[in-house]
């Protein structure tokens, strides 16, 4: 990804709802505090994952899968 639009955040925003489910929030990305990337989707219609519909889960670390 060009260092433009590169990510350093995911950010839930509340303000706009997603273009395939009508939920809230959709993602957001944001730059050394600005915002540079706005989706139309909210995280599980994005990611393709249920847990995405927490925000919270969107700066987590990959899983490796071990247990």
């Amino acid at each position: 990804m060009d260092p433009i639009t590169s990510i350093d955040r995911y950010e839930p925003d509340y303000t706009r709802e997603c273009e395939v489910c009508g939920s809230t929030p959709v993602v957001s990305g944001t730059r050394a505090g600005k915002t540079v990337y706005v989706a139309t989707m909210c995280g599980p219609c994005l990611w393709s994952e249920p847990k995405a519909g927490d925000p919270g889960t969107w700066n987590a670390a990959p899983s490796d899968g071990a247990a």
